[in-house]
């Protein structure tokens, strides 16, 4: 029998493979269009100080890098939040196994009704 987190593994996996399969056709779809439209496309003067400008794939480098920084970044946030609640986790991990009911609260006082 699968455990949860192989059933939550296997399931990411496809969604990644959907993904990727997505990706692939809209690659293909973009080199058919360059294709077909690099000569429609004139020559056009270069711009004033364009050799100053990070080119197309440096800004896209530039935004994955900063992006995986902020990922390393929630990522060490994330592990902080989980090690300073470590002591109320443990209390409900430790009701949860010895079949008590952590939810419960104690009961509300009666009012009549008017």
């Amino acid at each position: 029998m699968a455990t949860a987190n192989d059933m939550i593994t296997s399931l990411e996996d496809q969604v990644l493979e959907t993904v990727k399969q997505g990706q692939e056709a809209i690659v293909k779809a973009v080199q058919t269009w360059a294709d077909a439209s690099k000569n429609l496309v004139p020559d056009l003067p270069p711009l004033p100080f364009a050799d100053q400008l990070p080119n197309v794939s440096q800004l896209v480098e530039n935004g994955f890098a900063f992006a995986d920084k902020l990922f390393a970044s929630q990522r060490e946030f994330a592990a902080a939040i989980l090690d300073a609640a470590k002591p109320a986790l443990n209390a409900s991990d430790k009701a949860v196994k010895n079949g008590n009911n952590i939810t419960k609260s104690t009961p509300a006082a009666k009012t009549s009704a008017v």
